[in-house]
C-alpha cells in the first residue's frame, strides 16, 4: 500500500518532469553566447523585425504593422521608416543596381508586393504594385536580369509562382505542387523548394517537373543550398542535411535538433546561420559540409524571437521582436 501511495503522490511531479524535457530539445546546449558570434551592434525597430535584407550599402528591414526601415550599413543610422499604406510588412527585398524595394503586404487589402522606387532613399516612392496571386506568401525573391528588370519570385499555399517586373509588372506563371510549399532555392536550372511535411523537392526550373524528393524529420520550411548539400530548416526537428549529388536520389544524411522552431537558414562560407524562434540564433561551423559543427548561440531570452537571419560578409543579421542585431563571426580556427 505505501508503494502506491508514493507513487501516487510523486506520479505529477514525474508527467511534468518528462513533459518538460520532452518540450526542450537540446536542453544541455549553451544558452548563452560561446564568442563566436559576438553582437556589433542593435539595430531598433518600432514593430517586430519580420525579415531582414541586407546589401553591400544598406540593411532592408519588414518591421510587421510598423511599415519597413533602411538603415545605412556603414554606420547603422536610419535612413528612412516608411509606413505609406502597408498594413503588414512581412517580407521585403531590395535590387540596389536599379534602386528599388518589394515589400510584401500580407494584410494589405488586397495582400500585394508593394514596390517602391528609392534613387532617394530617404524618400521611397511607390510604384505599380504586384497583386494577383499574393495571399498568404511564404517566401519571396528578386533576381535582376541582365536588360534591368527583376524576376519576382515567391510561395503560396501549394505554388511556386514567378514573373518578370520592368517598372510595371508583366504578368506570371506558376507550378503547382502536391501539397503546401516554403522557402525556396534556385541553382542553375534547379529549383529546391521545402515542402513543409514532405520534405525536399527537387524540380526543374524550366518546366516544373518534379526530378525528385526527399522526406525529412520535421516540417521543412526553408533551404540553402550549398555545393553538393541542401541545409534544411526544419522547423520542430531544427536543421536537416540532405546530399544531393545525385539530384535523382537525394539522401537524407544528418538532423541536429535546435531549440524552439528552425524556420529560416542561411549559408556563406564555412558557416551556417538557423533562425529558430523561441530558440533565438544559431551558429554551425559547415567547414565538414556534410557534418555541421553546433558552434554558438544566442538565447531569445538574449535577443528576443528569432524570425530571420542573413549571412553578409563574414556578419550575421538576425531579425528578432526586439529589432535586428548585428553580429560578427569570430573565426578563431
Amino acid at each position: 500500500m505505501l508503494i502506491i501511495k508514493m507513487t501516487k503522490k510523486y506520479l505529477p511531479l514525474l508527467l511534468l518532469t518528462i513533459l518538460l524535457l520532452a518540450s526542450c530539445a537540446d536542453f544541455l546546449e549553451p544558452i548563452i553566447n560561446n564568442g563566436e558570434l559576438v553582437i556589433e551592434a542593435i539595430i531598433p525597430t518600432i514593430g517586430f523585425a519580420r525579415d531582414v535584407f541586407v546589401s553591400d550599402d544598406y540593411i532592408y528591414i519588414a518591421e510587421d504593422q510598423a511599415g519597413f526601415s533602411i538603415y545605412d550599413k556603414t554606420n547603422n543610422l536610419l535612413v528612412t521608416h516608411y509606413y505609406g499604406n502597408i498594413e503588414n510588412a512581412r517580407l521585403i527585398q531590395a535590387v540596389d543596381a536599379i534602386k528599388q524595394v518589394f515589400v510584401y503586404d500580407q494584410y494589405g487589402s488586397p495582400a500585394a508586393i508593394m514596390v517602391y522606387d528609392i534613387t532617394d532613399p530617404s524618400n521611397p516612392a511607390e510604384m505599380p504594385p504586384i497583386t494577383g496571386q499574393t495571399g498568404d506568401i511564404e517566401a519571396l525573391v528578386c533576381d535582376i536580369q541582365p536588360d534591368n528588370s527583376i524576376d519576382v519570385l515567391w510561395t503560396h499555399t501549394n505554388i511556386y509562382q514567378y514573373g518578370n517586373y520592368d517598372n510595371i509588372w508583366l504578368g506570371s506563371y506558376a507550378y503547382n505542387f502536391p501539397n503546401a510549399v516554403g522557402g525556396f532555392d534556385i541553382v542553375d536550372t534547379l529549383l529546391f523548394v521545402t515542402g513543409e511535411q514532405r520534405g525536399l523537392y527537387i524540380t526543374n526550373r524550366n518546366d516544373g517537373t518534379i526530378i525528385s524528393e526527399v522526406n525529412t524529420p520535421g516540417t521543412a520550411v526553408d533551404v540553402k543550398v550549398y555545393g553538393n548539400y541542401a541545409y534544411i530548416a526544419d522547423k520542430e526537428y531544427g536543421i536537416s542535411v540532405i546530399d544531393i549529388s545525385d539530384i535523382t536520389q537525394p539522401e537524407l544524411i544528418y538532423n541536429h535538433d535546435t531549440s524552439g522552431y528552425a524556420q529560416r537558414i542561411d549559408a556563406e562560407e564555412d558557416y551556417l546561420t538557423v533562425a529558430s524562434g523561441g530558440g533565438g540564433v544559431y551558429l554551425f561551423d559547415i567547414s565538414d559540409r556534410a557534418q555541421p559543427e553546433f558552434t554558438d548561440r544566442w538565447d531569445d531570452s538574449d535577443i528576443g524571437y528569432t524570425y530571420d537571419v542573413d549571412i553578409h560578409e563574414g556578419e550575421v543579421f538576425v531579425a528578432t521582436r526586439e529589432g535586428v542585431y548585428r553580429m560578427l563571426i569570430i573565426n578563431d580556427k
